[in-house]
């Protein structure tokens, strides 16, 4: 039905819009094949415009049609056995509608191959099967008893003899079949060879006699037959425009197609062991695997990507339909081969799993500390952000001014909007984030206050540590030191020893260190040893000049006054009474003195240890 459709309905239009005087088929003489498939054929009528066989030629036995106006010739062979029921009609228009044409016929046979079926003799009363004169547009033909490669001769006249259509179909498919062997000669139009050397050309028919091979030359814009080649099948090596000719071994008729064979390479395809969607989304898009899949390949934009299912899908040419928008499911397989959209040759077959994908542990501080100098400038550069490995893209914003796209942010200056963005994509994923801080300036304690509580003659000193005219100070946070011990968050500092001492405080964000004046707290040693190695070898206050002492005694541990001295001068206690040293023992001292707080006179006792 195709080659009808290809060779002789173009025909027979192309004649009827030249208005030719020979339209095909109108003669027995050339009389044209047809089967009856699963499509309607259609084609152009005979007709005053396309012919001048006016009625039928002279010699057949028409049977019942006593006129034969413009008649088609037409014959078939039967491939399977069993009743043939065909539906005839004629209109004006192509597809069935417009004025209704009366339309006849009559059916000669059964023929062998070889016969002269359009000879008198076959054409015989005797050998008509069926026959109708209706006025009708619709008629309906049957052969009962149809035999395996039996042949009938078919004309059908147009008795309006105005142009129009002519339809044939089979009514009763399944019961008896004609064969359309010969009317299937269809190579191909464009055949793409994929990853492979040679391609073979099926051209079988069962009524050929002869086949002829012939390929296009370029050089000379002829096709030239290829020699030797005279066999139903062609094996094609190289690239070109190849034609099959076959003859018919009854009508000497001949039918040929064309096919352009073209050899191309298998597409290429790329490694992808996974696609990861956020945690919060039901969908995802596989093509985002595409471009790592298509990548081995040249011309990206030649190549695109099916995906699959399942193995059965790939087996039935089944493709998901909206890879853009997959129903996400953990762990699922996804199957995917490249297409090369100019040969449409596929790739070898690769899969990838369906993973969830979650953001590793991130943050960036509330604020970010820039440590300036007291007149505001910035004197240490800010690094800012994590590197969380490959697969990341990162792009760092001081309000909308990008600043740059590595992983670790760097700055020199103090920004110029009041917030610093950052936003975090997985391309692989499709998965963002945003992150945005405040710079601040801080600066380092210009001064550090030091007041002191208590006393070493009670509950000891206290001394507490205040930083002041600080840039930023709420931004600030600070650690605490006394002299060189460790440092500490609290700035209050509890027993601390008589003596000479400093505070330190340093801004735990870098931006300096700030130390006070030093201050002397007075007191008393808790023991001496007297034993003349130039070590503690006597018991006096710890003072200076700002403390009012006024009388200064020692007792041993009966209360006995064992010394008592001037606490203006620096000789303290040698540990003896009367030019003898005294045992290792505790003895106590009073002290009289002016509390510096009140003004007032007050007293203390405590004891000390004699060590030998």
């Amino acid at each position: 039905m195709k080659i009808i459709l290809k060779s002789l309905l173009p025909v027979l239009l192309g004649l009827f819009l030249m208005n030719s005087i020979n339209a095909q088929g109108t003669r027995c003489a050339d009389i044209e094949p047809f089967c009856a498939g699963e499509e309607r054929l259609t084609f152009p009528n005979s007709n005053f415009q396309n012919s001048n066989q006016v009625s039928g030629e002279l010699g057949p036995d028409y049977g019942c049609l006593d006129e034969q106006p413009y008649p088609a010739w037409f014959f078939l062979q039967v491939e399977d056995s069993g009743d043939l029921r065909f539906r005839i009609s004629q209109y004006e228009n192509e597809n069935n509608s417009g004025t209704a044409l009366d339309v006849d016929f009559v059916v000669w046979g059964p023929f062998d191959r070889g016969d002269d079926y359009c000879s008198n003799t076959s054409l015989n009363a005797g050998n008509i099967v069926d026959c109708s004169y209706l006025p009708d547009a619709i008629e309906f033909m049957s052969i009962p008893n149809a035999q395996a490669n039996d042949i009938y001769v078919v004309v059908i006249t147009n008795f309006e003899q105005v142009p129009g259509f002519i339809s044939l179909e089979q009514t009763n498919s399944g019961q008896g079949s004609t064969d359309c062997s010969i009317l299937d000669l269809a190579l191909g139009d464009f055949i793409s060879v994929c990853d492979e050397d040679e391609y073979v050309l099926d051209g079988t028919t069962d009524e050929a006699a002869t086949y002829q091979w012939f390929v296009f030359n370029e050089n000379t814009a002829q096709y030239e037959l290829i020699p030797n080649e005279t066999g139903p099948t062609y094996t094609v090596t190289e690239s070109g425009d190849y034609r099959l000719v076959v003859t018919d071994e009854v009508e000497g008729k001949t039918e040929q197609d064309d096919v352009t064979v073209t050899f191309y390479d298998e597409p290429l395809i790329g490694e992808v062991s996974r696609l990861a969607a956020c945690t919060e989304d039901t969908s995802i898009d596989l093509t985002n695997t595409s471009p790592d899949l298509i990548a081995p390949n040249a011309n990206a934009s030649n190549y695109e990507v099916l995906y699959y299912e399942s193995t059965e899908d790939i087996e039935n040419s089944q493709p998901i339909a909206s890879p853009q928008s997959f129903l996400f499911e953990e762990g699922k397989i996804i199957y995917a081969q490249v297409r090369d959209n100019t040969s449409e040759c596929l790739s070898q077959i690769t899969s990838f799993e369906l993973t969830s994908f979650d953001f590793p542990e991130y943050q960036l501080p509330e604020n970010l500390i820039f440590c300036v100098a007291p007149s505001g400038n910035v004197i240490k550069t800010v690094n800012l952000g994590t590197d969380l490995g490959e697969g990341y893209v990162y792009e760092w914003y001081d309000g909308n001014n990008l600043l740059t796209t590595s992983a670790i942010l760097t700055l020199d200056s103090f920004p110029v909007s009041s917030e610093i963005r950052l936003e975090i994509s997985h391309p692989e994923s499709g998965c963002q984030l945003m992150f945005t801080t405040n710079p601040v300036k801080v600066s380092r304690p210009q001064l550090v206050s030091v007041s002191i509580s208590g006393s070493d003659f009670g509950d000891g000193y206290v001394v507490t540590a205040t930083p002041e005219n600080i840039i930023g100070e709420s931004f600030a946070a600070f650690e605490y030191r006394l002299d060189n011990g460790n440092w500490q968050e609290s700035n209050i500092f509890s027993d601390v020893p008589p003596g000479s001492h400093i505070v330190t405080v340093r801004e735990i964000n870098g931006c300096g260190e700030t130390t006070s004046e030093s201050f002397f707290l007075v007191g008393y040693p808790r023991f001496f040893t007297p034993n003349s190695d130039g070590f503690n070898d006597s018991w006096r206050l710890i003072t200076d000049d700002n403390i009012s002492i006024k009388t200064l005694y020692i007792f041993d541990r009966y209360g006995k006054l064992i010394k008592q001295l001037n606490p203006n001068q620096q000789i303290g206690w040698d540990g003896t009474y009367n030019g003898k040293p005294l045992p290792a023992d505790d003895y106590w001292f009073k002290v009289e003195f002016i509390d510096e707080n009140t003004g007032g006179h007050r007293e203390y006792m405590a004891n000390f240890t004699l060590i030998r």
